[in-house]
């Protein structure tokens, strides 16, 4: 059964996935008579018939860590998951350089609300689950998008069914491992695919990678998306290195931004810089994510971000930052306070301070929101709670090296 769904706003094939939840049923409905002739595949002992597809799609729904409906998924196991996975890659394999949805950082389970439609004979339960990675990665000039999912498991091995697998292969360990290399045609497009699903003994990993086109080329071959799904650090019961910090998330404003895209090189010198600084203004203040880590903005791509949860002598509050590049230029106007409760303020270098207190709690704690403008025309952007001065956060946005 071929299925369509999105999740974290990337269309996503989970065939194999739902396939699997399926066959029970299927298995139990055909009858040993009435089964068609089918051709044998290597390593399945029991080969059922092709079933008819039919593709459905859903919206997106926002999920969380640490909740307890799975309590296995936390920040920094999702953070530990992403490592593994990025560190299966073949050597000469690159990721695409992105914002964290789509950096292959496994993401918080969609939590679908109750009567939610999907499509007939398929629940809630049937798709849900599992935490998802997606991201696109290349070997020389030929690239396509990765998702790779991983959830909690204690099922039985299911039969093995064509044009769902071509090959079975049993480990040494007794986990079992399908793959497949097809080439499917969906309302008139052909689409070369190569899928692996892994069955542990406590967990389920399914890899796929595609590209449009019968004669597409893959830069991971049936091997490398087998050796990707049996990595034992993808379980869900792989234990958390010590120190792992949680996974980074999408940070930014949600909009476009008419700028090019800023490169990693920048990404990562404007990070470094903003480090520095951070020891130097802000010596005692503890964060669960180095503040340097900055990440591509989730909306466009013309600006670097990170959000951090803060420990400060009067407690934790989070904290986001946001440089980019805009047309500012009626931000320059010098001005004392306005009647929306936002005040600016002209530094004698020309750097635009500009400060608004929000009156709507966020998280239970009053929300700050200041932006410096420095005279490049670089946007340095902060939101944050108590505990933090914002004179310190002007210190830390008018460093050296934080121009783009």
């Amino acid at each position: 059964m071929r299925t369509d769904m999105r999740r974290g706003g990337v269309w996503m094939d989970v065939a194999v996935v739902v396939a699997i939840v399926s066959v029970g049923t299927v298995v139990a409905g055909v009858l040993e008579d009435q089964r068609p002739s089918v051709g044998p595949i290597p390593g399945c002992d029991v080969v059922l018939p092709a079933e008819e597809g039919f593709s459905f799609s859903i919206g997106s729904y926002g999920g969380r860590y640490d909740n307890p409906d799975y309590p296995w998924l936390t920040a920094t196991k999702a953070s530990a998951l992403s490592t593994a996975l990025i560190e299966s890659l073949p050597a000469d394999v690159e990721l695409e350089f992105a914002p964290p949805s789509n950096s292959l950082v496994f993401q918080p389970m969609q939590i679908y609300p109750e009567g939610v439609e999907i499509a007939e004979g398929v629940t809630v339960e049937d798709i849900s689950g599992d935490s998802t990675a997606s991201g696109v990665v290349g070997r020389g000039d030929v690239l396509a998008p990765l998702v790779v999912s991983v959830e909690e498991w204690d099922g039985e091995i299911p039969p093995c069914v064509e044009e769902r697998v071509d090959e079975r292969t049993t480990l040494p360990d007794g986990t079992v491992v399908d793959t497949l290399d097809a080439v499917s045609d969906s309302n008139g497009r052909a689409t070369h695919r190569r899928t692996a699903v892994a069955y542990f003994t406590d967990t389920l990993v399914h890899a796929r990678t595609s590209n449009e086109g019968s004669d597409s080329l893959l830069p991971l071959e049936v091997d490398e998306v087998r050796s990707i799904v049996s990595n034992p650090e993808l379980r869900v019961t792989a234990e958390v290195p010590e120190g792992t910090p949680p996974s980074p998330r999408d940070c930014g404003s949600y909009r476009e931004n008419p700028t090019l895209p800023l490169s990693k090189n920048m990404v990562e010198r404007i990070g470094a810089s903003l480090a520095d600084q951070w020891a130097v203004v802000f010596p005692d203040t503890q964060s669960d994510r180095p503040i340097g880590d900055l990440v591509l903005g989730s909306s466009g791509s013309g600006s670097a971000c990170n959000t951090v949860n803060v420990s400060t002598q009067t407690g934790s509050t989070e904290l986001s930052i946001e440089i980019s590049i805009r047309d500012t230029s009626g931000q320059r106007n010098t001005g004392a306070q306005d009647s929306s409760g936002v005040s600016r303020l002209t530094l004698p270098d020309g750097t635009v301070v500009t400060r608004r207190s929000d009156d709507t709690p966020i998280g239970g704690q009053p929300s700050e929101w200041l932006s410096v403008l420095r005279p490049s025309n670089t946007l340095v952007q902060f939101s944050f709670g108590d505990g933090i001065e914002a004179d310190s956060l002007v210190e830390l946005a008018t460093a050296p090296g934080l121009d783009l």
